[in-house]
């Protein structure tokens, strides 16, 4: 037989050969069909989402309302201290600084108005010494001379006036206050330091013993539940125009009050200043960046969500999930503007009376 007949056979027989006996057979595996029950993107870009995971998941719904609303804006501000809210403590001459208790409070400690902070010490050169001693010296003469008056005055009696008597006692009375007066200033004048205001130490310049020179800043003290909000805008007209206003410090929205706004632009800006209503968080830093929402008395048709309702399509555009099925959720591309500090208004793409998530939606925006 020739070769070539025996490699055909060999190649007909080969398949054949290779079959292993049951239970030993290591082909390839045949695929695994996906779990029709698993979440999971549908081809149209919408999800299935199992009753089981949206429980999970702990997925909230509510329905689309149309409403009108107040529009809004929102303005960059930052933190700042009112006029009677900030204080700085300040040495009025120079002096040498003895702190109450060996130290000036550290920062973050409170302090109250009228507390005693220091006693200051104040200083004086070698020269005004002695001609204050020197001073002190010519006017214990001119008392013991005033007195030797007086007493030969009075030693008169009825003979003289007693206009003279009484002057001779006016001198000698204000003689011992001049005298005493130079006395303390020979031993060192001191002045008591005072917190004007209460509130809590945001910084500390000083120590015990420091010498200190007129001006010189010992502390910084900030009252927080008078702290303040400014923001700026570029329209001359929203002053007017502003209904309400608020401010979200992490997690807590805080309400505002406006006060007014300056009459000279800041950077071609115009500054706003609210004041914090209620109790300020202590979260509330000045000197923070804030954002701050204003409602205008203008109005708008739209639906109200809270802020977490919205996320973005591979697209980068802005949607909400609306639940069409009990297990089936689809994206709404929308418009929106904001509301408050927690909320946000649909303006366009979402219809009035679909349920749309307000909850874990940025978890169903992942499946894929």
């Amino acid at each position: 037989m020739k070769p070539t007949a025996f490699l055909l056979i060999g190649a007909l027989l080969l398949p054949a050969l290779a079959i292993a006996g049951d239970g030993h057979d290591h082909g390839e595996a045949a695929p695994t069909a996906a779990n029709p029950n698993a979440p999971q993107r549908l081809p149209d870009g919408s999800v299935f989402l199992p009753k089981k995971t949206q429980r999970f998941i702990q997925v909230r719904t509510q329905p689309a309302t149309l409403e009108t609303l107040p529009r809004s804006l929102i303005l960059n501000g930052q933190v700042v201290a009112g006029m009677d809210a900030s204080s700085k403590v300040q040495a009025l001459q120079a002096g040498r600084l003895d702190i109450a208790n060996g130290s000036l409070p550290a920062i973050g400690d409170k302090v109250e108005k009228g507390q005693v902070l220091a006693t200051l010490t104040l200083a004086k050169d070698a020269q005004e010494g002695t001609n204050q001693a020197a001073e002190a010296a010519d006017l214990q003469e001119q008392l013991k001379l005033a007195e030797l008056e007086q007493q030969r005055l009075q030693g008169l009696g009825e003979l003289i006036p007693r206009r003279e008597v009484d002057t001779a006692a006016a001198t000698v009375r204000s003689l011992q206050a001049r005298l005493a007066v130079f006395r303390k200033g020979a031993k060192g004048v001191t002045e008591t330091v005072r917190s004007p205001i209460s509130g809590i130490v945001t910084a500390s310049h000083a120590a015990n013993g420091q010498a200190v020179q007129a001006g010189d800043l010992l502390l910084d003290i900030i009252d927080p539940s008078k702290l303040q909000v400014e923001a700026v805008t570029y329209d001359p007209a929203l002053p007017a125009n502003i209904a309400a206003a608020n401010v979200t410090i992490g997690k807590q929205t805080l309400a505002l009050r406006y006060q007014g706004n300056s009459q000279q632009l800041r950077q071609q800006a115009l500054p706003l200043r609210f004041s914090v209503e209620g109790e300020t968080l202590a979260q509330l830093a000045a000197g923070s960046p804030v954002q701050v929402t204003v409602q205008t008395r203008e109005t708008l048709q739209g639906v109200a969500v809270p802020a977490e309702a919205l996320a973005r399509n591979p697209s980068n555009q802005t949607v909400v999930w609306v639940k069409t099925t009990p297990e089936q959720y689809a994206p709404r591309v929308v418009q929106y503007q904001p509301l408050d500090g927690e909320r946000v208004m649909i303006t366009a793409g979402l219809p009035d009376g679909e349920r749309v998530v307000v909850q874990a939606t940025n978890l169903i925006n992942q499946i894929r």
